[in-house]
């Protein structure tokens, strides 16, 4: 054979070698939760499931509850994928589901979604009107009712017939507390008005409009005869918190009285106040009656103590302590397809952030996976806060293709992610 020969011959092998197998088909990832009105027809409740390339000869079903979804005249599936449409959605319909999708690499599978119907109980309204003593400490009350989720609760100042004539009424003196009360350190003439309401709304998920839970007309201030107290007065502090890492965390030290002084705020006996633009800070337009944490870290948890002192009265201290917790997120996780030689070792990282620790699974082809001589995985090794689940398979052969997925849970939450082992 001539040399020209034996070079054609050796690439002809080596392109045979590398020509790539077949992939097979992936799913697109799935939301953990998904909201939907009770028989809203114009926001029908929609489940997608999909692959990543729209690839055809998949074949999809649904679990519900652990359990095989009966389909029903009011559910269709949109063609050449999986996607379920609820045209009027019911009560009933809540529940968890689950989309598989069948081809000749496996079964493929989504996370867990939680399906549920979002409502508000919005109460009936009728306006209140007050006239509180002049420069003493006040309250407007507005109840959040029965609802998922909690809505954002905020008020404005809205004229009375006419809504659109509105506009916020927090200030220095002002301050909302979590459970929708307004608060005032001292009430004082301007805060009075006839033809003006303080209206309490929600937004929510449930509506498409915010909705009213409380009105109120400050009609006039009367005169303060009794002798004036100087002590300033406890109006909404909060207690011991426990807050999620990632989300913004509010800490409330809301006191009233006269002349107005900003609490000054510590942490473990170090000073929190901040500055405006920084992560942690009491200026957030509350006058320091409240301290923000913009993004929630597990170093945040600790003692927090706010003190004030307006000079005049007693100084007021209050401690809390904020516990913080996480949904369980990946550290390490697989990539969703990986290729392996026959006979050879592979290792699928599955590792997994969580307060309190995940607890970290493996399925394979959306079925348990069981250890073996072969199959091995660190279940549940926790270093820290995470939690190490490398699954192991050992002299890969073709029985071992098709779809594992990681799933990490914790009384906050999960993750799941998903990889095709394809066996060349």
């Amino acid at each position: 054979m001539t040399k020209l020969a034996c070079f054609l011959f050796s690439t002809m092998v080596s392109f045979s070698f590398a020509q790539p197998i077949e992939q097979g088909p992936t799913l697109k990832p799935t939301p953990s939760e998904i909201l939907y009105r009770i028989g809203d027809r114009t926001k029908p409740l929609v489940l997608e499931c999909a692959t990543e390339k729209g690839e055809s000869n998949v074949q999809f079903s649904w679990n519900k509850n652990g359990k095989p979804l009966q389909m029903n005249p009011n559910v269709i599936q949109q063609e050449n994928e999986g996607t379920l449409v609820f045209l009027q959605p019911t009560t009933d319909d809540s529940g968890d589901y689950q989309c598989f999708g069948k081809s000749v690499a496996g079964v493929a599978s989504t996370r867990t979604i939680s399906v549920k119907p979002t409502y508000i109980n919005a109460p009936e309204v009728k306006t209140v009107t007050h006239k509180p003593i002049e420069g003493r400490p006040f309250k407007l009350e507005c109840t959040i009712p029965d609802s998922y989720p909690k809505p954002e609760i905020k008020w404005m100042y809205q004229f009375k017939t006419d809504p659109s004539i509105s506009h916020s009424v927090l200030d220095k003196r002002i301050t909302q507390s979590p459970d929708g009360t307004l608060w005032f350190s001292s009430v004082t003439k301007e805060d009075t008005h006839e033809n003006f309401k303080y209206v309490c709304l929600a937004k929510t998920p449930a509506s498409d409009d915010d909705i009213v839970l409380a009105e109120h007309i400050i009609e006039d201030v009367v005169p303060d005869n009794s002798p004036r107290d100087a002590e300033l007065e406890e109006q909404y502090v909060t207690g011991d918190i426990v807050a999620k890492k990632g989300d913004v965390t509010m800490i409330y030290c809301i006191y009233g009285g006269t002349p107005l002084t900003p609490p000054d705020w510590y942490k473990d006996g170090k000073n929190m106040n901040g500055e405006p633009k920084d992560r942690v800070t009491r200026y957030n337009r509350s006058a320091g009656k409240r301290l923000l944490i913009r993004d929630t870290w597990l170093e945040d948890e600790g003692d927090y103590t706010c003190i004030v002192d307006n000079e005049i009265g007693q100084p007021k201290k209050h401690n809390m302590h904020l516990t913080v917790i996480s949904a369980p997120e990946f550290v390490k996780k697989p990539e969703p397809i990986m290729v392996q030689k026959a006979g050879r070792d592979i290792t699928m990282p599955c590792e997994v952030a969580g307060v309190p620790n995940a607890k970290v699974s493996w399925t394979f082809n959306a079925q348990p996976l069981q250890q073996n001589d072969r199959i091995l995985f660190k279940q549940n090794e926790n270093i820290g806060n995470m939690t190490v689940a490398d699954l192991i398979i050992k002299n890969v052969n073709v029985n071992d293709r098709g779809y594992y997925g990681c799933k990490g849970a914790n009384d906050n939450g999960s993750v799941y992610a998903e990889t095709l082992l394809n066996v060349s």
